[in-house]
């Protein structure tokens, strides 16, 4: 009998991962996204580019709408890595960028900015710090944060105003003692031991399982 024979038609420049969901998103089926890394996210944009499906495209800008930040070392290396790939594609790369610029002006007042942009020098991603504040800054305004309590070490930023948390009594005394009422400024952040010096010495940022201190905007 004849010998059956498979036409093999090679895919090059990609990888297994995106190809697959290329193939899932063309019949239909549901991808999981999570866990799925803005790197292995654009190369799925790179097939959505390279086989001009534009359904797919608009699937992955709507993923990197939706891209979850942990905290600001996340912010800059994504933001960073959609400056790197804002060139090949620029839709994608800008609705990356402005979701990064939403999460900077949630989570780093305007008062601690600059200390924040400040704080990027010599780590080669300066352009990208002056880019995503000044997208923060054509963002609508949002709600103060006065009185909200801040939550991890990565929200503390040199020059933040605080006010101590009065929930906070085996801390501060009741309803703050004789803190309450006064706005301090954060004068250094201390990550290894999740510390900060607001009056001359380390606060805990958390005691007894409770934030010290709240947002204090001014």
């Amino acid at each position: 009998g004849l010998k059956e024979t498979e036409d093999v038609i090679p895919i090059k420049e990609t990888t297994y991962e995106a190809f697959e969901k290329l193939m899932l998103f063309s019949y239909h089926k549901d991808i999981d996204w999570s866990g799925v890394t803005v790197p292995e996210m654009y190369d799925v944009v790179n097939l959505a580019e390279r086989y001009i499906l534009s359904e797919l495209m608009d699937e992955m800008t709507k993923q990197m709408e939706n891209v979850q930040l942990a905290n600001n070392d996340d912010l800059l290396n994504i933001a960073h890595t959609a400056t790197e790939f804002n060139y090949l594609f620029p839709g994608v790369s800008s609705a990356l960028l402005l979701s990064c610029a939403k999460f900077l002006q949630k989570t780093i007042p305007p008062s601690a900015q600059l200390q924040f942009a400040i704080d990027q020098s010599g780590t080669g991603k300066e352009a990208t710090v002056l880019q995503l504040l000044s997208l923060a800054k054509d963002l609508p305004d949002v709600d103060c944060y006065d009185g909200q309590v801040v939550v991890g070490i990565d929200k503390f930023t040199v020059g933040l105003k605080l006010r101590v948390n009065q929930s906070c009594s085996a801390c501060w005394g009741v309803n703050g003692g004789v803190f309450a009422g006064k706005v301090y400024t954060v004068k250094s952040v201390n990550k290894n031991n999740n510390r900060v010096d607001v009056r001359g010495c380390g606060d805990h940022i958390v005691f007894e399982n409770i934030p010290t201190f709240c947002y204090g905007c001014i």
